[in-house]
């Protein structure tokens, strides 16, 4: 009988322990999380501690406005299930959506609310306020009009497990919902989506030791429009800063026209004369005319959250002092010169002066830049040619401009090209490694059933990369850091069959970058 009781509470005591949710006091109150099984990993039931829609600010915030310190909650927050997302802009070609259209991810599946301002932290279990390990915070790319923390590609992410370390991910305010230009937002809180992250980043230093994270370890990681705004976390920090260092994955931006005139625009078709008026307008009426109209909201210069050029950060010692690997793909824009060439039918002549449209350039000057690009090449322009120009302009020839700018004025930089081709990032024969195609890689989320060893292995291996760098961020990624190896020190990740890097010199990405920077400049695409 005695034995039969203790076995019956020894089961009731396992059975409690396995089933209690992970529980967390933090400055707003008691939040109360769940466990999820990531994909992808050595156990196929290990788990996380994952604590979701976990607000950072007051939410809904006002519209166009700055955002605010959360309201603490007397009862327990139930952080089990995802938030939405902020609301998204589409861009659509012929009908479709262009992100669908190039396989990107999208997170516009995903219900959208601008009550939004959540995060998410999965963290191990054997993480506590006393077990400390390091933070990886980050920040998601989508050009600033797209993107969300609550997206299967980040959800399920074995790096918790594979690498010990705590995960938060943080929505932000898009389109002109976050970035408004309106004249009536004072200057320095115009970009609100840029105050959403660095609030953010604050809630993470406040609160993020009681999941078991370190706050003095926090490293920003980042990619495409998420990784520009890293680069203006880095060109005008926070004081005190924190975080310790930073990943920048193809850094870019490539948002065309005139946000103070398109806010204009805005207000007029709704018969607004003020911001009250543009307040009360329903987020889906604006979505659907910002959508329809390509009408794009690039973020204010305003030396506040933004700068247009870094380098005067970097001159005038603003710049933050802190480890760097930043990055590109080989192959990023390849998918967007084949969609806009007609997928496929390639004709050289209407293919540039699509693209030349596409991102706004004035006919004169991009007569001029086709001709300095057929003068580079040697001769008339193939699809490859094109699709490497476009790349470079974009992204390769600005991302080592920045690395080494960066690394001449002393800080610590390690560059790298993702160039791994994997069957399952595909969209059509020969795209390459494509712009946001080293993601799933990354969080490890990537598609089981065509995995090949290749793509297991790589994948283990740059999750490996970036959390070393997270704990230790002065001994760097596992490659040489910029100026230490006589110049063969960009790290060619995935190349041909490796799932590992090979030590490369810049000029093998850099070789037209004498000729495409000074356009990169022009167009706004640089520093």
């Amino acid at each position: 009988m005695a034995s039969s009781l203790l076995s019956s509470l020894a089961f009731l005591i396992t059975a409690t322990i396995v089933i209690a949710n992970p529980t967390v006091t933090i400055s707003s109150g008691v939040v109360i999380g769940t466990t999820v099984t990531p994909v992808n990993q050595p156990s196929a039931t290990a788990v996380v501690n994952a604590f979701l829609g976990i607000p950072f600010a007051k939410s809904p915030p006002q519209r166009f406005s700055p955002p605010e310190a959360p309201e603490p909650w007397s009862t327990p927050l139930q952080a089990q299930s995802l938030a939405p997302s902020c609301p998204q802009q589409n861009i659509s070609v012929n009908g479709l959506s262009l992100e669908r259209q190039l396989a990107l991810p999208v997170a516009g599946d995903i219900q959208q609310s601008e009550d939004c301002l959540y995060l998410n932290v999965y963290a191990p279990q054997n993480s506590s306020s006393s077990n400390l390990t390091e933070v990886l915070f980050w920040i998601h790319g989508g050009d600033l009009i797209g993107g969300s923390a609550s997206q299967s590609l980040y959800t399920a992410s074995p790096l918790p497990i594979n690498e010990n370390i705590v995960l938060v991910i943080p929505n932000y305010r898009l389109s002109m919902f976050g970035f408004s230009n309106s004249p009536e937002i004072p200057s320095g809180q115009q970009n609100s989506g840029f105050l959403d992250q660095r609030l953010a980043l604050n809630w993470t230093q406040n609160n993020i030791k009681q999941f078991g994270g370190d706050p003095s370890k926090v490293t920003v990681f980042s990619e495409s429009a998420g990784g520009w705004s890293a680069k203006q976390l880095l060109a005008i920090p926070p004081s005190p800063l924190p975080f310790q260092a930073a990943i920048i994955e193809s850094e870019a931006l490539e948002l065309p026209g005139n946000g103070t005139a398109n806010y204009q625009n805005v207000s007029q078709h709704f018969n607004c004369t003020d911001i009250s008026c543009l307040r009360n307008v329903s987020m889906s009426s604006i979505q659907d005319y910002v959508s329809k109209n390509n009408l794009f909201f690039k973020p204010v210069a305003d030396n506040a959250t933004s700068v247009s050029d870094i380098r005067n950060s970097i001159n005038n010692g603003t710049f933050a002092n802190v480890s760097m690997i930043i990055g590109t793909n080989k192959n990023e824009l390849s998918q967007l010169v084949f969609l806009i060439s007609g997928g496929g039918t390639f004709n050289v002549n209407q293919t540039l002066d699509n693209i030349c449209a596409a991102i706004h350039i004035q006919k004169p000057l991009c007569n001029l830049f086709i001709g300095q690009l057929q003068k580079l090449v040697g001769g008339n322009l193939t699809w490859p040619d094109i699709s490497r120009i476009v790349t470079d302009t974009v992204f390769t020839c600005p991302t080592g401009a920045i690395a080494n700018y960066t690394s001449g004025h002393g800080l610590k930089v390690w560059r790298y090209r993702y160039s791994a081709s994997l069957n399952d990032t595909g969209t059509f024969p020969g795209e390459g490694a494509v712009h946001a195609s080293e993601v799933p890689i990354v969080f490890g989320t990537y598609p089981t059933e065509n995995a090949t060893d290749q793509e297991v292995a790589l994948s283990k291996y740059m999750q490996h990369a970036w959390a070393s760098f997270a704990k230790n961020p002065d001994g760097g990624p596992g490659w040489p850091q910029i100026g230490t190896n006589g110049g063969l020190e960009l790290a060619d990740i995935g190349s041909g069959n490796s799932s590992g890097e090979n030590n490369v010199t810049f000029w093998e990405a850099d070789s037209y970058c004498g000729t495409l920077l000074g356009y990169a400049e022009q167009l706004g695409f640089a520093w």
